[in-house]
C-alpha cells in the first residue's frame, strides 16, 4: 500500500475532515487549475474556496499543495508534519507534498474539504 493509501486509510479510519489548498503565482495557479481539472473531471476555478492566487511577483515558486488535518496520533510515516499556525487555524496539522496529495486526488479527494 503506498503512502496516500496509508493516508486515506487513516483519515477515513479517524472520521476526521480534512482540508486541501493550493497556492501558487497566478499564472501557475491557471495551469494547475486547467491540469486539474482535465485529469480529474472537475470544474475548479481560481476563485474557489482553497486556491490561493498570488500576484506574479510574489516571491514564491512553483506549486504548493497543502492538506490540513486535526488528529496526527497514528499517521503513516512518510510524509512531514508541521504543527499549523499560520494557515487555517482551524486546522492543528499539515502537510505540504505535491505527489501524494495528486495521490489523495486520485483517490477521491479535492481541493476544499474532504
Amino acid at each position: 500500500m503506498g503512502i496516500a493509501q496509508q493516508i486515506d486509510y487513516f483519515f477515513k479510519s479517524t472520521g476526521q475532515t480534512v482540508f486541501i489548498e493550493a497556492e501558487a503565482k497566478e499564472s501557475r495557479m491557471r495551469n494547475f487549475i486547467a491540469e486539474y481539472n482535465s485529469r480529474l473531471s472537475e470544474n475548479l476555478n481560481i476563485a474557489d474556496e482553497g486556491i490561493i492566487s498570488l500576484e506574479n511577483d510574489a516571491n514564491k515558486w512553483g506549486l504548493e499543495l497543502r492538506c490540513y488535518f486535526n488528529d496526527r496520533n497514528g499517521f503513516p510515516g512518510g510524509v512531514q508534519i508541521t504543527s499549523n499556525r499560520a494557515y487555517r487555524p482551524e486546522y492543528s496539522y499539515r502537510f505540504n507534498d505535491v505527489d501524494v496529495i495528486w495521490d489523495l486526488f486520485n483517490l477521491g479527494y479535492r481541493i476544499g474539504i474532504n
